[in-house]
């Protein structure tokens, strides 16, 4: 068992939160912190994904023919334009 401090104000609420909903505070602070480590785990792959997008070199506001035409340029030509 790990202990956390807890604001009173904040605890106030997450106890009248657990009477309502008929669970205790371990429950709804349990749940509440694993809902957030797992939003925190997606905003990291989305950084990560937004970086990698960032390293590629091509600008956010590029014409799709514009990116075509880099990645062609790329390959040396290789990809026949349709």
């Amino acid at each position: 068992m790990t202990a956390i401090h807890i604001p009173d104000e904040t605890a106030e609420r997450l106890r009248e939160a657990a009477q309502a909903d008929g669970r205790t505070m371990d429950e709804l602070a349990g749940e509440g912190l694993a809902a957030y480590l797992a939003s925190r785990n997606k905003l990291e792959a989305l950084q990560a994904a937004i970086d990698e997008g960032d390293a590629s070199g091509i600008a956010e506001d590029s014409s799709l023919e514009g990116i075509l035409a880099e990645i062609r340029d790329r390959r040396g030509g290789s990809a026949s334009k349709r």
